[in-house]
């Protein structure tokens, strides 16, 4: 998995579609500083204490707090949003909480970045590392946990999209990468160098003449879920009064 990255304009736009939204992120200092220079108005949960101090640092509003159990009154955030962190929690009680502090209307977002190996050089890669450790660039990148969401009774409807995202990789920084791989070190002198060998001519046949490095795909997909109260336990009502719960 690369660095973690800024999402792009065009993606920030698509997770956050209307003008000065309130916004909740779940985890990770990238995103709030990035929605809040699109004019948003954001609020940061965290559980480590120095990424919540960086991040009020940075001028963002940000509380230690647990995704699980949300220090918010109800109907609160116009969006809820992780990237990259989603599957860190527990759905049965993350869902919940996300669906109670939106308002009518709101909508759950997930973003994760995950690496496209539908390009022929990166399979060719794989397999080739995969004669010598079956799991090698092997992973799912939370994708698992997003089903969670899509299936939850609190969002019943959703809409989702990607980006292709590329990570330049070098020559001398794949073959590292390659020889740090358990397997490879296991290896003797003479078959670690063959396999070395081995992605380095990969590289060389797909490396673009005149250009240093190969540039390493990945797709940054994006969901939207948004909120549906009736099934939450404790019913939110909005009636002329303003908010009121049921109990």
């Amino acid at each position: 998995m690369p660095r973690p990255f800024t999402l792009p304009t065009q993606a920030l736009e698509w997770l956050v579609p209307a003008p000065n939204m309130k916004v909740l992120t779940l985890a990770g200092p990238s995103l709030p500083v990035a929605l809040a220079r699109q004019g948003h108005q954001v609020i940061a949960i965290d559980k480590d204490v120095a990424v919540v101090s960086r991040l009020r640092e940075a001028g963002i509003v940000a509380v230690v707090a647990q995704a699980e159990s949300l220090p918010f009154d109800p109907c609160q955030f116009d969006a809820v949003l992780a990237h990259q962190t989603f599957h860190r929690f527990a759905p049965g009680l993350v869902l919940s909480e996300m669906a109670r502090v939106l308002r009518p209307g709101g909508a759950a977002c997930v973003s994760l970045l995950a690496r496209d190996d539908s390009v022929p050089w990166v399979r060719r890669l794989i397999a080739r590392l995969r004669e010598l450790d079956p799991h090698a660039m092997s992973g799912d990148y939370g994708l698992d946990a997003v089903g969670h969401l899509l299936d939850s009774k609190y969002f019943p409807e959703h809409d989702a999209t990607s980006y292709r995202h590329w990570v330049p990789t070098s020559r001398p920084d794949m073959l590292a990468m390659v020889e740090r791989l358990p397997a490879a070190r296991g290896l003797d002198e003479a078959d670690r160098a063959a396999l070395v060998a081995d992605v380095a001519a990969l590289y060389d046949n797909a490396a673009p003449s005149g250009r240093d490095a190969l540039r390493l795909p990945y797709q940054l997909r994006c969901w939207r879920a948004w909120v549906d109260h009736v099934e939450l336990t404790a019913p939110i009502d909005i009636d002329d009064d303003g908010l009121s719960i049921a109990l």
